[in-house]
Order: C-alpha cells, then structure tokens, then sequence
C-alpha cells in the first residue's frame, strides 16, 4: 500500500524580517536586527509536515531572480520536495516584510508577485501532481495563488478524493458554498470574521463561528484563536483546546505550523480533535522561537513537547 502524500500548494515567499520593533509609528522606526528567511504559507506547511516525517510535495511559484534562492535554497537543503515548484521570468519572487515587535506580535506587508504568475504548463503541472498523488494523499491550500489555479486543484483533488485542507488567508475570496468541498479549514478570528461576517470578541464568539463553518459542510473547522488555542467543531460537536502557558517571542509562521501539524496527523489517520490538538501543540513551540521556518522542530522533539502539554 502506498503512503499518502501531503501535497502543499499556494505561497513561496522570501520573508525579510525586521525584529525588536518597539511601535509602529510614523517617522524613522528603530528595530534590533534583520534576517532574509524562507517563508510563505504553503512553503511553510510544507516544511512542518516533511519535519514530521510526512511525505510531502511544494506545488507553487517563484521568479527568476534572487530571492527565489532565499525561499527555496532552505526548503532543499532540508530534502523538501520541489518538483512541484516553477519559475517565471514575469515577477519576482514573492516578498512579505514582516515586523516582529518587542512582544513577539507581528505585523506583515505581503507583495504576491508571482505567487500570482501561473501559466498554463505550471497549472498543468500541479493539476497531474494531484491527480498522481498516492490514494489517500491530502491537499493542503492556501488562497494567495489565483483563483483559476485553486478551482483546478480542487477539481482534480475531488476526482481522486483526497481531502482538501483549507488556510483562507484572504476570506473575502472565499464563497460560503465552496465550503462544502474542504474537510478542514482553519482560520484565525478575523479570517472567521470575514467568512461569516459576524464580530468575533469572545471564546464563545468563536466556538459559534466554528459550529457555523461545520453546518455550512467544512467538516473540521478550527478557528484559531488571539491568545492561541482553538475552537474545533466536528459533527456539530465544539472543543475549546487551550495552548500552554509558552514566552512568546515571534509569531510569524505559527498559523502554518498549526496547519501544518494538523495535515499531518491527519494523514497519519488520528481523529479531528487530536490532530487540532496538534495543531495547538504546534504553533504554540513555533512562538516560542524565531522566524518561521526556523522555528519548527523535529518530529522527536514535537512529540516531547506534545506529551509535556497533554
């Protein structure tokens, strides 16, 4: 029997982060360093997942330029597999100016670039990477690639019937009824917010927001919440999981590792509550390091911290 694959598809981003931020004011701002990272939301899930041990595959773009070699270079060393990333001399690399306060908050300036430059052979491409995939493979997506390319990978997704994870970055771009066709989403209260177009202020604000994502026919829904911690609701049944008492010192990448994490226990075949318990587990480690990618652990010792919270 083959072994499922996770196949990530949407952003690969170089991420130029600035640390230390004391505010945000106007004027010349001081900040206590600066680091090119590899970044972008599916290029980070894809890290987190091949961390585990999963088989996984990157499908996404990047330009022909310098930055392509901070985004990827990283991935590669790791043994990440990039069949499934192409180039394009019509944009450059994806850049997200990220500003990390003193607190461990980020703020984020995202420049798509080509993350947003699909032809029609990279379309192809990732089309018979997923329609290759081994029977029970997931497909985990994001929305910072163009709408044509998604609607294509569902599509294909769908005739193999792998599961289609969902991170709704830009909610806006995100139909109710599309819905329907993902097993799990994930977003954080104000992606929530936007989806249901509803305030979303207290825990219980949240736990509704995942009960109505669920009745819509998302059939994990995960809304992450502002002080970590989710509220999951799978067959009408809602879970608040709290994340452990942790120091903060960077945000960036914790939502991709809670999404990274659960796809993987998912495709291991643990229960919804466990693998959001993952996924918990997962972004509250990241927080706790610098950068993103740089931030996620091994398998050993995501599983320690896993059995220290339990």
């Amino acid at each position: 029997m083959s072994t499922p694959m996770i196949l990530s598809l949407g952003s690969i981003n170089s991420d130029l982060e600035f640390r230390g931020v004391a505010s945000l004011g106007g004027g010349t701002v001081r900040t206590a360093g600066f680091t090119e990272r590899a970044g972008g939301k599916a290029a980070n899930v894809a890290v987190f997942t091949h961390r585990l041990g999963i088989a996984t595959r990157l499908l996404g773009r990047i330009g022909n330029d310098y930055y392509a070699k901070v985004a990827t270079d990283p991935l590669r060393k790791a043994g990440v597999d990039l069949n499934g990333v192409t180039s394009t001399d019509k944009a450059q690399t994806g850049i997200a100016i990220v500003i990390v306060q003193k607190n461990g908050d980020k703020t984020m300036l995202n420049a798509s670039n080509a993350n947003m430059e699909w032809g029609s052979e990279a379309t192809a491409l990732a089309r018979d990477m997923i329609e290759a995939a081994p029977v029970n493979s997931l497909l985990v997506a994001d929305f910072e690639v163009p709408r044509n390319v998604l609607e294509i990978a569902f599509s294909s997704a769908e005739r193999r019937r792998l599961k289609i994870l969902v991170d709704p970055t830009f909610p806006e771009e995100v139909e109710l009824p599309l819905l329907e066709r993902f097993h799990a989403i994930t977003p954080n209260e104000q992606e929530a917010e936007g989806l249901l177009k509803r305030e979303i202020r207290t825990e219980d604000d949240a736990a509704e927001a995942a009960r109505a994502l669920n009745e819509r026919g998302v059939e994990i829904a995960c809304v992450k919440l502002r002080q970590g911690g989710c509220a999951v609701c799978c067959k009408g049944q809602v879970s608040m999981l709290a994340a452990p008492d942790v120091e903060v010192v960077d945000m960036t990448g914790a939502g991709d590792a809670f999404m990274g994490a659960s796809a993987a226990a998912l495709a291991e075949g643990r229960p919804p509550l466990e693998a959001a318990r993952w996924g918990v587990a997962a972004s509250s480690f990241s927080v706790g390091r610098a950068g993103a990618q740089a931030s996620y652990p091994t398998r050993e010792e995501f599983l320690r911290f896993l059995d220290s919270i339990r």
